[in-house]
């Protein structure tokens, strides 16, 4: 067993469905990755909707829309299952207690079941534990978070993305793990600009 996603991406974030609505403002991201099993050339695609500039001490909200994986399928294999994206609290902010959530009714409905988002020190992680069967594909869940900036005017705050991961489930061998890091590590997919508040009359 050598390969099961679709030769080019990772079978994570990856071609849009006519069902999920994304904002205008969102801009595609293509993240290079080097996975421990599978091709050399797989990309992260996802769709990112941040501010351009925002003022130093605002609060704003990040949001990340993915894309259909395209089929995947591999002699051999049954499934694959426990997929999980992994971005960072950017530098120069800090993450807005309680605010990371899944945007209802995005991404496909295989793997929505038991969909969801969850902080853990400086990384945010979207976790999708269903199984997606092989013949099939599946478009993960938007999502989105808040932060609070912290850094003065002049700064960027970026949006960086850590790591991804998934579970291939095999004939015969079982659960065969795959870890993806893009390259470089962490992998900026947008910034914004901190601009100074406007002076008080």
């Amino acid at each position: 067993m050598r390969r099961w996603m679709k030769s080019g991406s990772a079978a994570v974030i990856v071609a849009s469905v006519a069902w999920t609505t994304v904002p205008e403002a969102a801009t595609a991201v293509s993240v290079p990755l080097s996975c421990t099993r599978g091709p050399s050339n797989q990309r992260a695609e996802l769709l990112v909707t941040i501010p351009a500039s925002v003022e130093a001490g605002s609060t704003f909200t990040a949001r990340f829309d993915g894309k259909n994986s395209g089929p995947i399928s591999h002699t051999g294999l049954n499934y694959i299952h426990e997929m999980t994206t992994e971005l960072l609290v950017p530098t120069g902010a800090t993450y807005v207690e309680g605010s990371a959530h899944i945007i209802p009714n995005t991404g496909t409905a295989n793997v929505r079941a038991g969909a969801r988002v969850t902080k853990q020190g400086n990384t945010i992680t979207l976790f999708l534990p269903a199984h997606v069967e092989d013949g099939s594909n599946y478009t993960p869940p938007s999502f989105e978070f808040q932060v609070k900036v912290t850094a003065a005017a002049g700064a960027k705050v970026a949006q960086r993305f850590s790591q991804y991961r998934v579970t291939a489930n095999a004939i015969i061998v079982g659960d065969v793990h795959t870890v993806c890091d893009p390259t470089p590590k962490p992998y900026t997919v947008g910034t914004t600009n901190v601009v100074a508040a406007p002076a008080q009359p």
